[in-house]
């Protein structure tokens, strides 16, 4: 308990999330989401598990971002472990990813925000599922950041599945859907940061930084676990 009680980060982590992981692990033990042997509270996988993901692409940030991070390329490997995060709400999973986006942000040195932020799901989505897994993940990177959590943004309608359009479509499909949810805050001149679990095209990233923009954001960048290879 010393440790906590000496600095406010611990190896770049916030002192406060790593004290409600230790106090969570005594109700729930740690697991390692890819094997599920018992695992170290400050820790998220298993030293020779999630070693086995390939690299993101390099592509450029999708439109009105101004920085863009993934952990990974989404491919086979990665979609197996995304749909524990999406379709099973395995909260190991969701630590583990947020703890890889977080590195990969630190190892870019993008971690200089006002506030995180997340991309809203259609209703009949978080219906269905219970969750908006991009909420919790959004949720676990602040608090290993340190930083403020908030909903800024919201879905004015529902929309069709984005993995079953063309780019074109999926363009075409999110245009104008978000609006900024300010929460009483002012936006202008802010540092936002989007969370998302998977990227394809960007066209949902880019409407999302629209609408922040519109509310006075003065930078805006997304961060997601996985990115799709475009050709």
């Amino acid at each position: 308990m010393e440790v906590f009680r000496r600095t406010d980060k611990i190896n770049g982590i916030s002192r406060i999330y790593l004290l409600k992981r230790w106090l969570l692990d005594f109700a729930y033990p740690n697991r390692c989401p890819f094997c599920d042997k018992i695992i170290s509270f400050d820790e998220y996988h298993c030293s020779g598990c999630g070693s086995f993901f390939a690299p993101p692409p390099q592509q450029e940030a999708p439109e009105l971002l101004d920085g863009f991070t993934a952990f990974t390329s989404y491919d086979i490997v990665s979609r197996a472990f995304v749909s524990k995060i999406k379709n099973e709400n395995n909260g190991y999973a969701i630590s583990a990813a947020a703890y890889m986006i977080y590195k990969r942000l630190k190892e870019e040195g993008a971690v200089d925000y006002d506030y995180i932020t997340y991309v809203p799901m259609r209703k009949r989505d978080i219906f269905k599922r219970g969750y908006n897994q991009t909420k919790i993940l959004a949720k676990e990177l602040s608090g290993l950041l340190g930083l403020k959590f908030v909903t800024l943004l919201k879905k004015n309608k529902d929309t069709l599945e984005q993995k079953k359009l063309s780019a074109k479509e999926r363009k075409e499909n999110v245009k104008g859907v978000f609006s900024a949810v300010s929460k009483g805050l002012d936006l202008t001149g802010r540092r936002i940061l989007i969370l998302d679990d998977v990227c394809t095209t960007g066209s949902t990233l880019s409407e999302c930084a629209k609408a922040l923009r519109s509310a006075g954001a003065d930078y805006v960048a997304a961060a997601v676990f996985a990115k799709t290879q475009l050709k």
